[in-house]
């Protein structure tokens, strides 16, 4: 497990550094709930990699996905959902995590209910 986290950490050092684009899901999903662009600067600059989807494994995304959690400028926990792409990283949505799905970490997700 130690590997993946400092994977995580090299990726999380990547999307600090890469040229940023918007989904047009992303600028909807934001404005729908309430989140500025400067929460999404503050997670992506101080947050941290909580889950990782292979190509095709998130959305049907053709590019690997990563969930960031950190706060916003206000102090709420947020996610932020980005896809890595070869010379770009896209921002895919953004939202505060459901305490019906996840736990109260806000970094695992609660079993599913049958």
């Amino acid at each position: 497990m130690h590997h993946g986290r400092e994977r995580w950490a090299r990726e999380m050092a990547r999307i600090r550094r890469s040229r940023i684009l918007f989904s047009r899901h992303f600028r909807e999903r934001i404005r729908a709930r309430g989140i500025t662009l400067q929460d999404v600067a503050g997670v992506l600059e101080t947050g941290y990699i909580i889950q990782g989807h292979a190509p095709w494994g998130y959305g049907g995304n053709p590019d690997p996905v990563r969930v960031v959690i950190g706060r916003g400028t206000d102090g709420r926990i947020l996610h932020v959902v980005v896809a890595l792409r070869a010379r770009c990283v896209i921002l895919v949505t953004a939202y505060e995590p459901d305490p019906e799905i996840w736990n109260d970490d806000h970094c695992t997700l609660r079993p599913r209910r049958r």
